[in-house]
């Protein structure tokens, strides 16, 4: 028995540990009792020998026996089998450290049984691993169902499929939609987005059948959905990828923005023209109001570039008044850049 096994039992019999709280402490160091130390054949069979040779002493001197006639002398004791050298005693530091792992244990309602389970289902863990798992409520048993289905998990990959609810059902519903070579990231990812079989049902339905990972999460993260998709389709747009459909959305692209475009003479733009105007705060409100003064066949690049400098309704009027006539786009920019 190894010399922290003994300094346990020893607390144990002191009153010093319950019987709980060692089967802990044994748990968590993790050892075997060392094997004891057994008599050598030869030895003892030499010590026999020796015994047995006093009695032929006193024969032959005509005793019956070495006690039959008083005194008779003792046979020398066989020699006592060697003890194992006793292995340095472990020093109070690391005692102190298996006593502060069962206490961070005991205080996560952690015990001997479940460290035990843990350790053989997923390998030699740390405490502080264990710890993660238990805080999370992580059973041995999902581990074991999860690892039954293929899944090569660190210690981190089940803490987070526990805390995202990646659970074997979700695994094998992906398998059968054709995802069945993702990994552990791409499977919480999805968990966490809400990407799940009626979404990717839904987006499948309104024409996008190959997704990957990444495009689905995004659209997921970003509310493209069927009707969105549906939406855009009759402004124009149908055959815009999961790409664009993110983009668009990302930057307020909106079926009711487009709308404004067409109703303010703008209706054959692209994707990319409606992000671009969106994203420089050209709207239908902007549009009319240059109009009003005059500016009514302006490119989506004019546009961008008299609002990203400042030009309005205001400052043309005041060029007007100043007396300068037949002003462009481009001499209003310089003129705004003097």
């Amino acid at each position: 028995m190894n010399a922290e096994r003994m300094q346990i039992l020893e607390m144990l019999a002191a009153g010093k540990l319950t019987t709980t709280e060692a089967d802990m402490l044994l748990s968590a160091l993790g050892t075997n009792q060392a094997p004891t130390a057994e008599a050598d054949p030869a030895t003892l069979k030499a010590a026999e020998q020796m015994g047995s040779g006093w009695a032929d002493f006193g024969a032959g001197f005509g005793m019956g026996g070495p006690f039959e006639r008083g005194w008779a002398p003792k046979p020398p004791r066989p020699p006592r089998v060697p003890r194992p050298p006793r292995p340095p005693r472990p020093g109070r530091g690391r005692r102190a450290d298996v006593i502060d792992e069962v206490i961070r244990l005991r205080n996560h309602g952690i015990n001997a049984d479940y460290l035990n389970k843990m350790r053989a289902t997923l390998g030699d863990v740390s405490i502080e691993e264990v710890i993660a798992l238990g805080i999370h409520n992580i059973q041995p048993e999902y581990v074991q169902a999860m690892r039954a289905l293929g899944l090569d998990l660190t210690v981190d990959d089940v803490v987070a499929f526990g805390i995202h609810n990646v659970d074997p059902k979700f695994v094998q519903a992906m398998r059968e939609l054709g995802f069945d070579h993702l990994t552990p990231d791409d499977l919480t990812a999805m968990s966490i987005h809400n990407v799940d079989a009626d979404m990717i049902a839904m987006l499948a339905k309104a024409g996008f059948n190959d997704l990957s990972v990444d495009e689905l999460v995004a659209m997921s993260i970003h509310n493209v959905d069927a009707e969105f998709i549906e939406m855009m389709s009759a402004m124009g747009f149908e055959d815009l990828s999961a790409d664009d459909l993110t983009a668009m959305s990302i930057h307020d692209v909106t079926p009711e923005f487009a709308a404004d475009m067409k109703a303010a003479g703008y209706a054959h733009l692209s994707a990319d023209d409606l992000m671009s105007l969106r994203i420089h705060g050209v709207d239908a409100a902007y549009i009319e109001e240059l109009r009003a003064v005059g500016f009514d066949e302006l490119s989506v690049a004019d546009l961008i570039d008299l609002r990203n400098h400042g030009v309005d309704a205001a400052f043309i009027e005041e060029a007007r008044a100043s007396g300068l006539v037949d002003l462009s786009a481009e001499r209003l920019l310089a003129l705004k850049q003097r």
